[in-house]
């Protein structure tokens, strides 16, 4: 039996139907806090009803972000701070929100060590009591208490803050340094109640600056952690450089020396791999999103409007259905007998339940995957987006993949698994064979 977490986050109403059907398929979901905060009875139906493990994403790098960056437009066009990141700083320290806003976001480790232990104290409380509050208000909160039954934190994370590019040594250090101090009196606090996470948060680009993964590593030694959330910004295995890949790589020995198990805060099939039992330095899980979200910004900027994507899995990618169409077409799959052809997308490209239910025995059924909608944005200009019914079905056809996945891990070799990814990248005509290549030969 795998002892990997394999972790689902929540981010939207939208997602809740598709959670509840693949419920049984994760170990735990995962909220970010200001979603916690500002979705607070709707969570508290959630992890009662249909998943009761549940981890809290704490979020604390939000006191390092600018307040221009956690703040939206209202009706009345005036700039004010998300109602989730208000609800959220409310129920931490409030000489610290007040710092927040005095200073305009990107607090110094100064202001944040002045209040360390009322930060530690409220995030604590936050991840473990303040959920159970609004089930206590709903009517099935006897019969869970009778039954024992009840949703708990699966995990607890300490707080954390991130290690940006742009910071010098000195700051650097000094980040570090709070990371470890907090995460230690965290864990005090915790008394060996809850398994414990540390995060570890980093700019892409300063991964692979010289020497500090084994600085990262060294300060944490003594650090009695279970696991280790890594969140790199926008980070990709399969396609970042060589040199991120070995020093990510580093960071997973590193880690490992030090008992910890780390977990892909937000990652895709490329993590997925590396917590295979073969690799002596393995990850123990990884999160991913209802649909996307497998790698993410840490300082999000808003999206533009969504296009219909389909998670095409031999190549374990959510392309454009553009894309996903045309490898489909250049391999002859619209020019032959349309039942031919969708028994040959079955034991080539995707037998899983949802695309059976969606193309049956016409391959040209594919389509609706790819089934949009006229709107019309606010300088007048008409797009397409993916109507409500194209987004559900790509959604669940993603989490029917995640799920085969993690079996695959369980049932196949390492090194076969490599050699299957390789061949299908060369098979489908990726631009990303080479990249693959050089990952297979870094990782293995």
């Amino acid at each position: 039996m795998s002892d990997n977490l394999k972790l689902l986050r929540y981010n939207t109403g939208t997602d809740k139907q598709v959670l509840i059907q693949f419920k049984n398929d994760f170990s735990a979901v995962i909220f970010n806090a200001t979603i916690v905060a500002y979705s607070r009875s709707a969570v508290a139906d959630l992890v009662s009803v249909h998943k009761n493990q549940y981890i809290i994403d704490p979020q604390t790098h939000i006191y390092q972000q600018s307040i221009h960056d956690v703040k939206t437009q209202n009706k009345s066009g005036e700039f004010a701070i998300k109602k989730s990141v208000s609800k959220y700083l409310d129920e931490l320290p409030k000489d610290l929100e007040n710092e927040f806003v005095c200073r305009g976001g990107c607090l110094p480790t100064s202001v944040i060590f002045a209040h360390i232990d009322d930060l530690v104290d409220s995030v604590y409380n936050f991840e473990t009591s303040y959920v159970n509050q609004y089930v206590k208000s709903k009517e099935y909160d006897k019969y869970l208490e009778f039954a024992q039954i009840g949703p708990k934190a699966a995990t607890v994370i300490a707080p954390y803050f991130m290690i940006k590019s742009d910071y010098t040594d000195a700051e650097i250090d000094e980040w570090i340094s709070l990371n470890v101090e907090i995460a230690k009196r965290f864990i005090l606090k915790n008394n060996n109640t809850y398994p414990v996470g540390v995060q570890i948060v980093l700019d892409k680009q300063i991964l692979a600056k010289e020497g500090l993964v084994k600085k990262i590593c060294a300060a944490y030694q003594g650090v009695n952690a279970k696991f280790a959330f890594i969140w790199i910004d926008e980070f990709d295995l399969f396609e970042t450089t060589n040199l991120h890949r070995i020093a990510f790589k580093d960071l997973l020995i590193g880690l490992t020396a030090l008992n910890m198990r780390p977990i892909m805060a937000y990652g895709g099939y490329d993590a997925i791999l590396l917590c295979h039992q073969d690799l002596p330095y393995r990850m123990y899980g990884v999160a991913q999103s209802v649909g996307y979200g497998e790698n993410r910004a840490v300082t999000p900027v808003g999206g533009g409007l969504p296009v219909n994507k389909y998670y095409f899995y031999p190549l374990h990618d959510r392309l454009k259905m553009s894309d996903a169409s045309s490898i489909l077409r250049s391999k002859g799959f619209f020019s032959m007998d349309p039942q031919k052809a969708s028994e040959l997308f079955y034991s080539t490209i995707c037998d899983c339940k949802q695309c059976k239910e969606i193309i049956k025995n016409n391959i040209n059924n594919f389509n609706r995957y790819n089934e949009a909608t006229d709107y019309t944005m606010k300088n007048g200009i008409k797009r397409n987006r993916p109507t409500t019914e194209a987004t559900l079905i790509a959604a669940r056809h993603f989490m029917y993949s995640k799920v085969k996945e993690w079996e695959v891990l369980d049932g196949m070799s390492f090194d076969d698994l490599k050699m299957e990814l390789m061949n299908n990248y060369s098979s489908y005509g990726s631009g990303r064979s080479q990249s693959i290549s050089d990952w297979c030969k870094i990782y293995g």
